[in-house]
């Protein structure tokens, strides 16, 4: 099966008004990605190569910026809002002319899978129309199916328009709708705005199709694929959808997620095996996690790739281009960002670690911090193998520190420490006898 001449329009002119917010609707995340990033990479995974979005003048420029990286894409305004059909209108005259099969989508719905942009394409085979349905118990909201009495589509009706009776059906219209070649498609320019709305509707196609006998196939899906977004709460239901999902691909890959509801995990995030993530961990964007890993409770991973056998937390942050090393383990209120920790290093406790390159089987004691903020430029830490730094210290980058060295706890180091060293800078202590008791008598 090939898409090379499949064209998708993805529609992205809505305001999001119900949103309350004043992101663009289709750049809301989704497990780490906007939802017409979501959309684009489905499109893109089964071949379609040829995209149009269409947009509205007060979001265009932002989509476009996180758009225009992926080949293909086209843009179209919809200057104002008519409604979907006058949309798709818009968007039919940028159609190339060798164009055969033409999907419809939603930059706001984003869960639909590539299973079912494979089976539409299948049905084309045989169709001039294909959409996609769910059944919902509670369809408020939702354009119904019509059918005949030999059980054919003949309409879809929105909610606003429709009788009593067709308010009770539940196969529900998801927005996804996909025409064999343009001149089907070409319907589009008969449509009226004879309705409440006043508005062109894209279903209104269906019926005019219906009424030149033209061969419309309905497959019903499940209704998670085809949630759309509209409010702050329908947003982080897809969320919840999604997560769902890629908990579930990743517990049937084999890592344990010992509590499942409290894993985040984004869509990019790429697993090993015999993984353990306990509760509460964050997994965002661009996360490689190897074989043998263990994840301990509320851990926060971002960018990073953990090597094989590695432990993280509890209470990590792992931020962005950092690489843990195999064996090497991460412990409580530790923060690491853009670092290379090589094998079997220790950190066990209570530091940070940031612009740093640490050898193998170095040990960093609790509290120690690297200093490699100057107030306006950042500063790279070399720490060698072997080393054992001590608790409570400050390296003040930039800085070097060499095989097998040791550094004193309580010490601030500033000066590059040779191989085999030991570097100490405390202040030698001094007791004052009776100290104490002559303060309390002047109180």
């Amino acid at each position: 099966m090939s898409f090379e001449r499949t064209l998708s329009i993805i529609l992205c002119a809505g305001n999001g008004s119900r949103m309350n917010s004043d992101c663009p609707k289709v750049l809301n995340t989704i497990a780490g990605k906007t939802m017409i990033q979501h959309v684009l990479e489905t499109v893109k995974s089964v071949g379609i190569v040829n995209k149009i979005i269409v947009t509205n003048p007060s979001n265009d420029d932002q989509i476009r910026k996180n758009t225009d990286s992926d080949l293909g894409i086209s843009y179209a305004i919809q200057d104002t809002p008519l409604g979907t059909g006058h949309a798709v209108q818009i968007a039919k005259d940028s159609i190339p002319p060798d164009t055969d099969n033409i999907m419809i989508l939603f930059g706001d719905v984003p869960l639909i899978n590539t299973s079912t942009l494979k089976e539409i394409s299948e049905l084309l085979e045989n169709s001039d129309i294909c959409i996609i349905s769910f059944n919902k118990d509670n369809p408020y909201g939702y354009g119904r199916i019509v059918k005949d009495k030999d059980d054919r589509v003949i309409s879809i009706v929105e909610e606003v328009d429709a009788s009593i009776e067709i308010k009770s059906i539940k196969n529900c219209f998801s927005g996804l709708i996909a025409f064999k070649n343009v001149k089907i498609l070409s319907l589009v320019d008969l449509l009226d705005n004879n309705n409440i709305q006043n508005e062109y509707y894209l279903t209104q196609i269906i019926s005019l199709a219906a009424e030149r006998k033209l061969n419309i196939s309905n497959v019903v899906s499940d209704y998670e694929n085809f949630h759309g977004v509209n409010t702050q709460s329908d947003l982080a239901l897809a969320e919840n959808y999604m997560q769902d999902k890629l908990r579930k691909l990743a517990m049937d890959a084999g890592v344990k997620l010992t509590s499942p509801e409290t894993t985040f995990i984004s869509s990019d995030t790429i697993f090993g095996k015999n993984i353990v993530i306990e509760p509460n961990v964050y997994i965002g964007l661009g996360v490689e996690i190897k074989d043998n890993v263990t994840i301990k409770a509320f851990s926060y991973i971002e960018g990073a790739v953990i090597e094989s056998g590695a432990t993280i937390g509890p209470f990590a942050r792992i931020r962005e281009k950092t690489i843990i090393g195999n064996g090497s383990k991460v412990g409580n209120f530790v923060e690491i960002k853009n670092s290379n920790i090589s094998e079997n290093v220790k950190i066990s406790h209570l530091s940070y670690i940031g612009d740093t390159n640490i050898g193998n089987d170095t040990n960093i004691g609790a509290g120690t911090i690297t200093c490699n903020y100057d107030g306006v430029s950042k500063h790279q830490t070399n720490i060698g193998a072997d080393v054992f730094i001590g608790s409570n210290t400050s390296l003040v980058a930039p800085l070097t520190i060499e095989d097998d060295s040791y550094i004193a706890s309580g010490s601030v180091i500033n000066k590059d420490v040779p191989s085999g060293s030991l570097a100490i800078t405390r202040v030698k202590q001094e007791n004052k006898i009776n100290w104490s008791k002559k303060l309390k008598k002047k109180k």
